[in-house]
């Protein structure tokens, strides 16, 4: 287990039940209830992946998360979620540092996502570029971006 700026970092195996559970829980609530989105919420990536999450003070529910992978020699990131009762406390931000953090650490010069077209500003806002054209991914507008780490 690693942790950056409280968020930690752990591989599927490594997860207690009760941060899987609380990750989870804050993934389908943002994914499938609030957006609607029909592609499985768990895929293999999640088995590969390290998760990133903060927990609250009683370790009942996740604040924020996100998943880091490899995939085809480029570090990606993905399924960015933030419980809809503490959004605006700038926890997406603080993670997405943590996420460039931990990164750096492990080398890393550049990251990428499939942003959706609505969290693009977010995106614009942390200093993230824009890679080619929007396309659908589980019936939601996304644009690849990426992100120039500082070592």
């Amino acid at each position: 287990m690693e942790k950056i700026n409280e968020f930690v970092f752990k591989k599927v195996d490594e997860m207690s039940g009760r941060e899987l559970f609380c990750v989870e829980k804050l993934r389908i609530n943002s994914f499938v209830v609030e957006q609607k989105i029909t592609l499985p919420e768990l895929d293999d990536t999640d088995l590969v992946a390290t998760q990133v999450y903060l927990l609250n003070n009683d370790q009942t529910c996740a604040l924020a998360t996100c998943r880091v992978f490899k995939k085809g020699g480029k570090w990606m990131f993905g399924r960015v979620a933030v419980d809809k009762d503490t959004r605006g406390q700038h926890l997406g931000a603080q993670m997405m540092k943590s996420v460039h953090q931990f990164l750096i650490s492990q080398g890393a010069d550049r990251v990428y996502c499939h942003a959706q077209m609505q969290a693009k500003p977010f995106y614009d806002y942390l200093g993230y570029e824009t890679e080619g054209d929007i396309f659908d991914e589980g019936g939601v507008k996304h644009v690849m971006m990426y992100y120039k780490l500082k070592k």
